[in-house]
């Protein structure tokens, strides 16, 4: 005999089971698959923007609050790029000054900055882009596509370049 499931059987008096969110203890670990996610999502096709719900503490809490915190501060670069490659499985190093070549993930840590992107994307189309970055997201930019910023007086952001092409590149 069939019988239309309603979401309730086998549940304590009839209720719907609701399973708890899960929070990991590691703050960096949730990040880090976060970023991990985003990058397979985007690897090689187009830009995108991620919006982290969990903080990576080498990069501060995001929040952009004064906590008393050295905003001057520099985070542990290699230490961040150590855990990008781990999580993404890609070769992964801090980037030089200025906008070097390759997959980029610009992480913003202070104040905002306005990037403007332009290349072809995985279908050969032009595209021409416009994000607003602001304190704790994420920027993937593509290698090949053009990149220039427009940051405010605040502004601070680290970049780690990700090298999908072998242990040779970045």
């Amino acid at each position: 005999m069939n019988m239309p499931f309603d979401g309730t059987a086998g549940s304590p008096e009839g209720r719907p089971q609701v399973r708890a969110v899960h929070r990991p203890a590691d703050p960096a670990e949730a990040y880090l698959r976060e970023v991990a996610l985003f990058v397979a999502l985007h690897l090689g096709r187009a830009p995108g923007v991620l919006w982290p719900e969990h903080d990576h503490p080498l990069l501060g809490d995001g929040d952009g609050a004064d906590d008393g915190e050295d905003p001057a501060a520099t985070p542990d670069l290699d230490a961040l790029a150590a855990q990008i490659a781990a999580a993404t499985r890609l070769p992964a190093r801090p980037a030089p000054v200025g906008v070097p070549p390759g997959h980029l993930l610009v992480h913003q840590i202070a104040g905002a900055a306005t990037w403007n992107i332009a290349g072809a994307g995985a279908d050969g189309q032009g595209a021409s882009l416009r994000y607003r970055l602001r304190v704790g997201e994420v920027l993937y930019v593509p290698d090949g596509w053009s990149r220039t910023a427009e940051p405010a007086a605040d502004a601070r952001w680290t970049v780690v370049v990700l090298a999908p092409d072998g242990p040779d590149r970045p």
